[in-house]
């Protein structure tokens, strides 16, 4: 009975937090002029929004990375090609569908049928989680403490964000001092994990705040050209929005993500700024999403042809 309610806990917190986002955005929106979203929607310079589907096309290259950092982890080598499609795959399908509904299982699927036992792949995913937070501490934690946020009325906090940020750095020299000083096994439910080494801590924690710095670019080039607002500013606000969205495990934090990117930007942006968070979702969610999925239609229709030519081959050769 415990588990049963520990089962559903997660999927009905996640959609009282979604409910409750969709209204607060609906309240938000209500104050909005119509001209203002039209002119966040078209206000972007075509150079601007050329430059940041660039930098989205990169940082999709780059979040095939983590995939590499785990497998090294994991001491399993793939060829790049594969390791490519799973990285591109994984993270286009899970950053729209959910990390736990989508990713996850796509990752045991492929690295599985490919040869890698069910525990590594487990242990490769918990690398991933670990890889993305690390850049989340130390960058979010930098950045706060240096360019605190404004908040705007109406949304207080027990601590400042400076507070916040300290506590962010905090976890981040943590985790480092245990990949340095702690080299024994941790129990992570049913496995056993041992701390990465201090030269893959260091790169998973750079590869991170690379990918977090490139997307916080990417947001930054499609807000209205009228908005004089310093990077460090937008930079802090969509670590806090996207740290928040994924820890209300909604699939692609929709909703929430522009919620929180909203109330934290509007003061300085302008109302404007919702029609950029609706480019930056297409471009950055929407898109990667709509080429995956014929991928992995075209790769899935490859792959049982194969395997029926293969099993073809065999009764062949057995009668």
């Amino acid at each position: 009975m415990f588990q049963r309610l520990r089962a559903i806990a997660g999927p009905l917190l996640g959609l009282i937090l979604f409910a409750a986002a969709i209204v607060l955005l609906v309240r938000e929106a209500q104050e909005i002029e119509w001209e203002d979203f039209v002119a966040g929607l078209t206000g972007v310079p075509r150079i601007y929004l050329a430059f940041a589907a660039l930098l989205i096309a990169l940082n999709y290259c780059l979040l095939m990375t983590y995939d590499l950092l785990a497998l090294r982890y994991v001491r399993r080598a793939l060829p790049l090609r594969r390791v490519a499609l799973v990285g591109f795959l994984g993270y286009a399908l899970g950053n729209n569908l959910g990390t736990l509904i989508a990713a996850t299982p796509l990752r045991f699927r492929f690295y599985s049928s490919w040869g890698v036992p069910p525990r590594q792949v487990m242990a490769i995913c918990i690398l991933l989680g670990l890889t993305f937070w690390s850049g989340v501490s130390w960058l979010g934690g930098i950045v706060l403490l240096a360019v605190p946020l404004e908040l705007p009325a109406g949304i207080d906090l027990p601590v400042s964000t400076r507070v916040l940020g300290g506590c962010l750095l905090s976890l981040g020299i943590f985790y480092a001092a245990v990949c340095i000083f702690w080299q024994r096994p941790l129990p992570i439910r049913t496995l056993h994990v041992r701390p990465p080494r201090p030269s893959l801590m260091g790169l998973q924690t750079s590869v991170a705040m690379l990918d977090l710095t490139i997307s916080a670019t990417a947001l930054y080039l499609v807000l209205p050209p009228t908005a004089t607002v310093p990077f460090a500013l937008v930079l802090a606000a969509y670590l806090v929005g996207i740290a928040a969205s994924l820890l209300t495990q909604i699939p692609g934090g929709l909703v929430v993500l522009e919620l929180i990117l909203l109330k934290l930007l509007e003061d300085s942006v302008g109302k404007a700024v919702i029609g950029s968070l609706l480019i930056f979702r297409l471009m950055y969610y929407v898109a990667p999403l709509l080429i995956a999925v014929p991928v992995l239609f075209i790769y899935e229709l490859l792959r049982a042809r194969a395997a029926r030519r293969q099993a073809k081959e065999v009764l062949s050769t057995k009668y």
